[in-house]
Protein backbone atom coordinates (compact mmCIF):
# COMPACT_ATOMS: atom_id res chain seq x y z
CA UNK A 1 0.00 0.00 0.00
CA UNK A 2 1.18 3.53 -0.70
CA UNK A 3 0.23 6.85 0.90
CA UNK A 4 -2.23 7.69 -1.89
CA UNK A 5 -4.12 4.46 -1.24
CA UNK A 6 -4.23 5.19 2.49
CA UNK A 7 -5.62 8.66 1.77
CA UNK A 8 -8.32 7.11 -0.46
CA UNK A 9 -9.30 4.54 2.18
CA UNK A 10 -9.45 7.32 4.76
CA UNK A 11 -11.58 9.38 2.35
CA UNK A 12 -14.22 6.65 2.32
CA UNK A 13 -14.16 6.00 6.07
CA UNK A 14 -14.21 9.70 7.04
CA UNK A 15 -16.84 10.46 4.41
CA UNK A 16 -19.20 7.71 5.52
CA UNK A 17 -18.88 8.54 9.21
CA UNK A 18 -19.15 12.24 8.41
CA UNK A 19 -22.36 11.85 6.46
CA UNK A 20 -23.79 9.54 9.09
CA UNK A 21 -23.06 11.93 11.94
CA UNK A 22 -24.42 14.93 10.04
CA UNK A 23 -27.58 13.28 8.68
CA UNK A 24 -28.49 10.74 11.38
CA UNK A 25 -26.29 11.13 14.47
CA UNK A 26 -28.62 9.18 16.77
CA UNK A 27 -28.68 6.23 14.38
CA UNK A 28 -24.87 6.19 14.20
CA UNK A 29 -24.44 6.41 17.98
CA UNK A 30 -27.13 3.89 18.96
CA UNK A 31 -25.22 0.70 17.99
CA UNK A 32 -22.50 1.69 20.48
CA UNK A 33 -24.94 1.14 23.35
CA UNK A 34 -24.86 4.76 24.44
CA UNK A 35 -27.76 5.75 26.70
CA UNK A 36 -30.56 7.56 24.86
CA UNK A 37 -30.33 10.62 27.10
CA UNK A 38 -26.61 10.87 26.29
CA UNK A 39 -27.35 10.55 22.58
CA UNK A 40 -30.02 13.25 22.82
CA UNK A 41 -27.54 15.56 24.55
CA UNK A 42 -24.80 14.76 22.01
CA UNK A 43 -26.56 15.36 18.68
CA UNK A 44 -25.15 18.86 18.13
CA UNK A 45 -21.58 17.77 18.92
CA UNK A 46 -21.99 14.67 16.75
CA UNK A 47 -23.03 16.84 13.80
CA UNK A 48 -19.97 19.07 14.28
CA UNK A 49 -17.83 15.94 14.42
CA UNK A 50 -19.48 14.74 11.21
CA UNK A 51 -18.85 18.07 9.48
CA UNK A 52 -15.19 17.84 10.48
CA UNK A 53 -15.01 14.30 9.11
CA UNK A 54 -16.44 15.47 5.79
CA UNK A 55 -13.77 18.16 5.65
CA UNK A 56 -11.07 15.57 6.31
CA UNK A 57 -12.55 13.30 3.62
CA UNK A 58 -12.28 16.10 1.06
CA UNK A 59 -8.72 16.90 2.16
CA UNK A 60 -7.69 13.24 1.92
CA UNK A 61 -9.26 12.95 -1.54
CA UNK A 62 -7.35 15.98 -2.82
CA UNK A 63 -4.12 14.69 -1.27
CA UNK A 64 -4.61 11.23 -2.76
CA UNK A 65 -4.49 12.74 -6.23
CA UNK A 66 -1.62 15.17 -5.58
CA UNK A 67 2.01 14.44 -6.49
CA UNK A 68 4.28 13.22 -3.70
CA UNK A 69 5.67 16.10 -1.68
CA UNK A 70 6.92 17.20 1.71
CA UNK A 71 3.40 18.51 2.38
CA UNK A 72 1.90 15.03 2.04
CA UNK A 73 4.53 13.63 4.41
CA UNK A 74 3.82 16.41 6.90
CA UNK A 75 0.08 15.73 6.73
CA UNK A 76 0.81 12.02 7.30
CA UNK A 77 2.80 12.93 10.44
CA UNK A 78 -0.01 15.15 11.72
CA UNK A 79 -2.64 12.49 11.05
CA UNK A 80 -0.51 9.84 12.77
CA UNK A 81 -0.41 11.95 15.92
CA UNK A 82 -4.09 12.91 15.70
CA UNK A 83 -5.21 9.32 15.22
CA UNK A 84 -2.94 8.20 18.09
CA UNK A 85 -4.63 10.70 20.40
CA UNK A 86 -8.02 9.53 19.13
CA UNK A 87 -7.00 5.94 19.87
CA UNK A 88 -6.05 6.82 23.45
CA UNK A 89 -9.31 8.72 23.98
CA UNK A 90 -11.26 5.78 22.53
CA UNK A 91 -9.50 3.34 24.86
CA UNK A 92 -10.31 5.60 27.81
CA UNK A 93 -13.96 5.69 26.68
CA UNK A 94 -14.03 1.90 26.51
CA UNK A 95 -12.64 1.64 30.03
CA UNK A 96 -15.54 3.70 31.43
CA UNK A 97 -18.05 1.07 30.33
CA UNK A 98 -20.34 3.68 28.79
CA UNK A 99 -19.84 2.22 25.32
CA UNK A 100 -20.43 -1.42 24.42
CA UNK A 101 -18.04 -3.76 22.64
CA UNK A 102 -18.73 -1.98 19.33
CA UNK A 103 -16.53 0.84 20.64
CA UNK A 104 -13.47 -1.35 20.16
CA UNK A 105 -13.98 -0.96 16.41
CA UNK A 106 -13.27 2.74 16.90
CA UNK A 107 -10.08 1.91 18.81
CA UNK A 108 -8.99 -0.38 15.97
CA UNK A 109 -9.75 2.21 13.26
CA UNK A 110 -7.79 4.90 15.09
CA UNK A 111 -4.88 2.50 15.73
CA UNK A 112 -4.72 1.30 12.13
CA UNK A 113 -4.85 4.80 10.66
CA UNK A 114 -2.25 6.02 13.17
CA UNK A 115 0.09 3.16 12.28
CA UNK A 116 -0.47 3.64 8.55
CA UNK A 117 0.17 7.36 8.62
CA UNK A 118 3.12 6.80 10.95
CA UNK A 119 4.69 4.46 8.43
CA UNK A 120 4.52 7.09 5.68
CA UNK A 121 5.16 10.13 7.86
CA UNK A 122 7.94 8.92 10.11
CA UNK A 123 9.22 5.71 8.50
CA UNK A 124 11.83 5.37 5.82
Amino acid sequence: MNLNTLFKINTVVAGLFGLGFVIAPAAVLAPYGIAQETIDASVMMARWFGASNIGFAVLFWFLSNAPDSAVKTTVAKAMCIGFAVGCLVSIQNQMTGEINVMGWSTVVLYALFSAGYGKFGFGK
